[in-house]
C-alpha cells in the first residue's frame, strides 16, 4: 500500500507498506475441511477417479471389441459381394432377404455382450435395409459405383459386378453403423439400453457421407474387384474346340 507520512517540521515522506496477509479465515476453513469434511473430500476424489477409470476402461474395451468386429464385417461384406455377383438380387434383398446381414447383427451383438437370435437378426437387417432404401443410400451408392465401374475393363462391368460391389458396400455400411451403435449402448447402464435399429438412420447417413469423401468409394471398388471373379470378355474368349 502506498502512503504519505507528514512530519512536524513540515516535511513529508512517501512510503510503501506490505500488509500482513489475512490468512486466519483461510486456515480456519482448511482446518474445518480437514477435520469435519475429510470423509466427503475423500469420497468426492475417489468418485472422480473411479469415473475416469471407468471411461478409460470402456475405451480400451471398445478398441479391443472393434479389433474383433472388423474382420467379421469384412468377411460378411465379401460374402455378400460374391453372392450378389453370382446371382444378382433386387437392391432391397441385398440386405433384407438373406441370412448374411442377419448373421452380422448376431455376431457383432455377441462381441458387445448382446445376445440376438437369428430371427431377431433378420428383423434388424430388414429394418436397416428399409432405412437404406428410404434414405436413398442404396440408389446413391449404386449410381456412384456404376460411374466408377465404367472406367474399368468391360470384363468387370459385365455380369453382376455392380451388384456385387454395391452389396459389399451396403453390408460394410451396416456393419460399421452397428459397431458404433453397440459401442454406444454398451456404455449405458443395462436398464437404459435401447436397441432401436429403426433409429439408426443418422448413423447410416454419416458413415455413407464419410466414405464418399476423398477416394473412399474408389478405393473400395479396387478392393471389391480384387475379390470378385473376373468375367472373360467376348474379345478374349476363344471358340470352343469341337
Amino acid at each position: 500500500i502506498n502512503g504519505l507520512r507528514l512530519h512536524a517540521d513540515g516535511t513529508f515522506q512517501v512510503f510503501t507498506e506490505q500488509p500482513e496477509p489475512q490468512l486466519n479465515s483461510l486456515t480456519d476453513r482448511l482446518t474445518y475441511l480437514a477435520t469435519e469434511e475429510a470423509e466427503q473430500l475423500v469420497f468426492t476424489t475417489t468418485l472422480r477417479q473411479a469415473k475416469a477409470l471407468k471411461a478409460d476402461t470402456q475405451q480400451l474395451l471398445n478398441a479391443q471389441r472393434k479389433r474383433r468386429a472388423m474382420p467379421i464385417v469384412e468377411q460378411m461384406q465379401w460374402i455378400a459381394a460374391g453372392s450378389a455377383f453370382a446371382s444378382p438380387l433386387p437392391s432391397l434383398d441385398l440386405l433384407a432377404s438373406t441370412a448374411i446381414n442377419a448373421q452380422l447383427v448376431v455376431d457383432l451383438g455377441a462381441i458387445y455382450g448382446q445376445k440376438f437370435s437369428l430371427e431377431q437378426g433378420k428383423k434388424a437387417a430388414t429394418t436397416l435395409a428399409e432405412l437404406l432404401v428410404k434414405l436413398g443410400i442404396v440408389e446413391l451408392s449404386t449410381q456412384a459405383f456404376g460411374s466408377l465401374l465404367k472406367t474399368h475393363a468391360a470384363t468387370y462391368v459385365a455380369g453382376g459386378a455392380l451388384q456385387g460391389v454395391s452389396a459389399a458396400y451396403l453390408t460394410r455400411t451396416v456393419g460399421l453403423s452397428l459397431i458404433e451403435f453397440f459401442e454406444e449402448q454398451s456404455s449405458l447402464p443395462t436398464e437404459k439400453r435401447k436397441f432401436a435399429f429403426s433409429e439408426m438412420g443418422d448413423r447410416l447417413q454419416t458413415i455413407f457421407k464419410a466414405t464418399k469423401k476423398g477416394l473412399g468409394l474408389q478405393s473400395f471398388v479396387q478392393q471389391a474387384l480384387a475379390k470378385l471373379p473376373a468375367v472373360p470378355s467376348t474379345a478374349n474368349t476363344k471358340p470352343a474346340e469341337v
